[in-house]
């Protein structure tokens, strides 16, 4: 019964780790596929090893105390994960190892030897089990599968219970205290009393040596933190600014004394949709983060109507309780995936602004030609969508910005690009917020831009004071794109064209 009960259960603290390392990384390395495909190679790389070194130790060794021992080691390397953590990333970080060689190290360093020590527990669980070469083949397929369920359970209640239930730290530590607890047990019922109270006493050792040096005090102008199932969320006050980060990247910002103050240039851009539909009724946010433009939308175009939707809830309960994003029935908000709400969305828009990108976190499902089709057909007449792309007009980092541009050239008959504050600092090559705007109606040439933008202020009720230079920042030079792909739902090598190397 209790190797039973231990196969199961490491199965299912393997899987819960593999999923929770992903919110241990993704604070300084982001949540891209590169992290994902380290964390899942270096997984079943631990296995491999883990299967093969069992298999050796419970042939010379075949003791269930060994056996207790080895599931009391994995607890032992799983629970101060949260502590090295930090310091392990911040040494990857600054190394500078690029978007592949970064993660595979971080996962390597961090979850490598506690994943090797759970694989070694199903072999050493079948060499204790069978009595007889002749049921070998039953025993492994047994235990196995057991050890597959208990994989299943810990997958699904990791990322359906426990990550909205606790911290990250929190559930690491409970991995491996859940492990230490149950080679205690192993080691009770079979009579080590000797080893179970050793073990006892370097389990309470580590936990209060892990809990004086893990007390990390929030910074003083930290006014919010949560981990879930998409980012860690911050909200921070710093020098009279707040903001709000996700993972390792600023979103918003807004002055605490004067909050209609633009913090962040590109916000202000996101109002250009308007010198193309001065008379928007209707318009959709995709992306909320802290809801700066959004809110200055409500409050300065009092005859608009205004969704957004944003996959995390909590960020858009941050947004509500440390920026002023408003309730009311002008504006909408839903937690909802957004090309979903855009194939589903049961009216048309004048205006669509998809403002869902990170620097190196991108949902590719929202880049591509197959999207930007469907969100074409929720426009009416005459509408606008509006994207906001971190990224350069040329060199290397330019490959995301040039694939999305090329790919609205495939949907739009009329395409802007607008780089933020390009009038102020130049330099094709210099990474920024490049918005870019797909029209269904026909193209403008910069001098009938400024007069619409010059237009529009009047008409809309714009009350930016840089959105006349903001227009005047339409970017009239040829973008090359014959070495970049359209991103499609087959293909969207998005990572790869954010950081080439």
């Amino acid at each position: 019964m209790i190797l039973s009960l231990v196969v199961f259960t490491s199965g299912a603290v393997l899987l819960a780790l593999e999923i929770v390392a992903s919110r241990v990384v993704a604070p300084s390395l982001g949540n891209s596929i590169y992290v994902w495909g380290a964390l899942i190679g270096v997984f079943l790389g631990a296995l491999a090893v883990g299967y093969f070194l069992g298999g050796l130790v419970a042939d010379r060794w075949p003791s269930p105390a060994l056996f207790a021992g080895l599931v009391f080691l994995a607890g032992v390397l799983i629970f101060p994960i949260p502590l090295l953590a930090p310091g392990v990333l911040e040494a990857i970080t600054l190394s500078d190892l690029g978007p592949r060689m970064a993660p595979l190290t971080a996962a390597m360093v961090l979850f490598l030897a506690p994943g090797a020590v759970l694989g070694m527990i199903s072999p050493f669980a079948v060499r204790l089990r069978a009595s007889a070469m002749a049921s070998i083949g039953n025993v492994a397929g047994g235990l196995y599968a057991l050890s597959t369920l208990g994989s299943i359970a810990g997958t699904l209640l990791a990322a359906f219970v426990l990550l909205s239930w606790m911290g990250v730290r929190t559930i690491v530590h409970l991995l491996g205290a859940v492990l230490m607890i149950l080679a205690l047990v192993a080691w009770l019922s079979s009579g080590r009393i000797a080893s179970a109270a050793t073990a006892s006493a370097l389990a309470a050792l580590l936990v209060v040596g892990v809990s004086l040096a893990g007390t990390v005090e929030s910074p003083p102008a930290r006014q919010f933190v949560r981990d879930t199932v998409y980012h860690r969320i911050t909200v921070d006050d710093e020098a009279g600014v707040r903001y709000l980060r996700l993972d390792a990247y600023w979103q918003s910002g807004m002055d605490l004394t004067d909050p209609r103050r633009t913090v962040f240039a590109y916000s202000d851009y996101l109002h250009l949709p308007l010198v193309f539909r001065p008379d928007a009724g209707r318009v959709l946010f995709v992306g909320l983060g802290g809801g700066t433009a959004p809110r200055r939308y409500h409050e300065d175009y009092r005859g608009m109507t205004i969704d957004v939707v944003e996959i995390d809830p909590a960020v858009i309960d941050a947004a509500r309780r440390y920026f002023g994003v408003p309730r009311d029935a002008r504006m909408t908000i839903l937690a909802q995936d957004g090309r979903l709400f855009v194939a589903r969305a049961p009216r048309r828009y004048d205006i669509i602004v998809l403002d869902a990108y990170l620097i190196d976190t991108i949902p590719f499902h929202l880049a591509t030609r197959e999207f930007f089709e469907t969100a074409r057909a929720r426009l009416t007449p005459g509408g606008v969508l509006a994207s906001n792309v971190i990224g350069a007009l040329d060199g290397p980092r330019s490959g995301f910005f040039r694939a999305v541009y090329k790919t609205f050239r495939e949907v739009f008959p009329a395409v802007y690009v607008f780089p933020i504050d390009w009038s102020r600092y130049g330099g094709r090559d210099s990474l920024r917020n490049i918005i870019i705007v797909g029209s269904t109606a026909g193209p403008r040439s910069a001098t009938a831009m400024r007069a619409a933008a010059a237009a529009a202020r009047e008409r809309a009720g714009v009350t930016l004071p840089r959105f006349l230079e903001a227009a005047a920042d339409l970017y009239t030079d040829p973008i090359r794109v014959d070495d970049v792909p359209v991103l499609t739902d087959d293909y969207a090598p998005v990572e790869l064209l954010v950081r080439p190397r």
